[in-house]
């Protein structure tokens, strides 16, 4: 989002009015605390807003791109498409890391009809960090902590009360007018305050030289690292494809068909490029054979250069959610730190 797009709200009620609109027209969700932890969960907007918020682990990718969803199904010749049709939905609070990951996705599945039903049904409501999470490094892969663009409206909460809205598409704009907000011009004091804050918020990220270093040598190319350090990270690997599943950006997927009696249905699910059988061949050949080939497949797709062109971006967001997860302590964050550190 450019500043040309920038208002500002006078009070942070303006975005509680928002948010009770919203919830009036649409599946209100917003992340509240459950007997799992934080997650995305369905709200009235009655009660005001949680601008403290931390990032879910579980990311907003399953609105849209969900664990198991049905393709098809048939019973005996009769074949019959299931499209979804999910009711309008708006996910109020997203972060700059999500944000940037829903672009990935929206590349990825562009010309899939059951992705661009479940993404016209949404409406996405950034919210700048105004400070780094917990392990997470998305100023280094240039994913926050101030959202690049990618969503109907970002929101930045100024210290003075005041909030900064980006207005980043027509269906935002429209948000904010149904709701009966009157946002005022970016004037040069709003207009200071918005660059302090983020200039605050990038100087609270620790200063992670081996995550840089391992960050450049994977970016340069595949030999830039030797097979050796591959190798010696795949024991720690157990194949429990959390990093996969909590990744924002991971795509990967198979095709299953259930069949009962005469009929079934045809299911896609989610899968991983750290299971052995994802890229087994019929023939027996197998390109990845080995748990360390299988996380240098990983940890290339997201932040190798080479294929940041398909994916409109670095496919590392850097949220920290497998450095979270991963039991052996071979998360994207920690793999690119032991690189940077040889």
């Amino acid at each position: 989002m450019t500043m040309a797009t920038a208002t500002v709200l006078p009070r942070r009620a303006a975005v509680d009015a928002l948010r009770r609109a919203l919830a009036a027209e649409r599946v209100l969700l917003e992340v509240r605390p459950t007997a799992a932890g934080p997650d995305w969960t369905p709200v009235a907007g009655d009660a005001p807003f949680d601008w403290d918020a931390p990032l879910p682990l579980g990311g907003a990718k399953r609105f849209l791109f969900p664990p198991s969803e049905t393709l098809l199904a048939w019973e005996g010749d009769a074949v019959t498409e299931r499209r979804p049709a999910p009711p309008p939905f708006a996910l109020f609070g997203l972060r700059a890391c999500d944000l940037a990951a829903i672009g990935v996705l929206d590349r990825f599945f562009a010309a899939d009809p059951w992705y661009v039903a479940r993404r016209a049904a949404a409406l996405l409501v950034g919210v700048n960090c105004l400070a780094a999470c917990a392990g997470g490094f998305c100023l280094a892969v240039d994913a926050g902590p101030f959202a690049r663009g990618g969503c109907d409206l970002a929101l930045t909460p100024l210290s003075d009360g005041r909030v900064v809205c980006h207005v980043g598409t027509a269906a935002g704009g429209a948000a904010l007018a149904r709701a009966g907000c009157t946002p005022a011009a970016l004037d040069g004091a709003a207009c200071a305050a918005l660059a302090a804050a983020q200039s605050r918020a990038e100087a609270t990220f620790p200063a992670r030289t081996a995550l840089a270093r391992g960050l450049a040598r994977v970016r340069a190319g595949a030999a830039a690292v030797g097979d050796g350090e591959w190798r010696a990270l795949g024991p720690a690997c157990f194949a429990c494809t959390g990093c996969t599943s909590l990744c924002p950006t991971c795509t990967c997927f198979t095709v299953v068909d259930e069949v009962r009696g005469a009929g079934g249905e045809r299911v896609r699910v989610w899968d991983s490029c750290l299971l052995d059988g994802f890229q087994r061949e019929t023939s027996g050949h197998h390109p990845a054979p080995t748990p360390g080939d299988r996380v240098r497949r990983f940890v290339a797709h997201k932040v190798e250069a080479a294929f940041a062109p398909s994916l409109g971006r670095m496919g590392c967001v850097g949220c920290g959610r497998c450095d979270v997860t991963c039991p052996g302590g071979i998360g994207l964050g920690a793999v690119l730190e032991r690189l940077g550190a040889h």
